[in-house]
Order: C-alpha cells, then structure tokens, then sequence
C-alpha cells in the first residue's frame, strides 16, 4: 500500500503543480485582457469626454448669454416700472390740487424731479423730452406754492405717457 500510496501522492502532486501551472496562466491571461480592456475603454472615452466638455462650455456660454439677455430686460422692465410710479406721483400731485392742496401738491410733484431726470439718463432716446419736463414743474411747483392752483399736470402727464408708449412698443 505504501507504493500505492505513492503512486497517489505523485499523481495528486503532478496535478497540484499542474492546476497551479493552469492558474498562473490563466490569471496572466486575465490580467492581461483586463489591461486590453481599460485601455479600450479609456480610448474610446476620451474622446467622449473631450466632447462633452465642449458641449458643456458651450451651455455654459449660453446659459450666461440667457442669462444676461434676461437680466437686461428685468432692468429695462424695472426701469419702466420707475417711470409708472413716476407718473403715479404725478397723478397724485395733481389729486392735491385739484383738492386745493397747493403746498402739499406742489411737494409732491416736486419729487418727481428726480426719478424723470434718471429715467432721462436711463433711456438716453427719451433723455431730452423726461429732461425738459424739469421746466414745466418748476413752474407748477412756484405757482401752487404761490396759491395759483388753476394750470394742471396734462402737459406733464401727457409726456410722460407718450414715453411710456413709446418703450411699451421698443
């Protein structure tokens, strides 16, 4: 039995060897094929991702572009708001007036100097027209401070409203 035993030992060894042999190539192999594949992978990634960084700095140039476009017209629809409010002060002035407020009406319409005067830097087309109104209510504001509360604002409002519908259609 002991050369048996033997012959047993010897095969089960020439198989270990040979199993362990097996294994060495076939993890060789897969190592090897693992490298082929990454290196595959990363060949034909890499233009991919060379695409999408481009693409990103393009939506990114747009994004800004929409982005500044739609901040413009924010500041050009608040600018616009400005002088509604302006002609709303001036309304009011006028209702002042039209009570027999002369001093409360002729302060009010007072602080529209301002506001006008911006919107004239604002909307530089409109700069002479929002301007010259500063003449008109300089008037205004002496004679209704004087107790001469006959002239109203029309002329005033009426400039104001055409500006209005003129930046309405712009």
């Amino acid at each position: 039995m002991n050369t048996l035993q033997h012959v047993l030992l010897s095969m089960l060894l020439v198989l270990v060897v040979y199993l362990t042999f097996q294994n060495q190539q076939l993890h060789a192999a897969l190592q090897q094929g693992q490298q082929a594949s990454a290196a595959s992978v990363t060949a034909a990634l890499t233009p991919l991702t060379e695409k999408l960084d481009a693409i990103h700095g393009v939506t990114s140039k747009l994004g800004k572009a929409a982005d500044d476009a739609a901040e413009q017209k924010l500041t050009a629809l608040q600018k616009r708001l400005n002088l509604y409010k302006t002609l709303s002060v001036v309304n009011q002035a006028e209702q002042l007036r039209a009570e027999g407020k002369g001093v409360p009406a002729a302060e009010k319409l007072a602080t529209t100097k301002k506001p006008l005067w911006e919107a004239g830097e604002t909307f530089a087309d409109k700069k002479a027209r929002l301007q010259g109104l500063m003449n008109p209510i300089d008037k205004l504001v002496s004679a209704w401070k004087g107790g001469d509360t006959n002239t109203n604002v029309a002329a005033i409002r009426k400039e104001i409203e055409a500006v209005l519908g003129e930046l309405g259609n712009d």
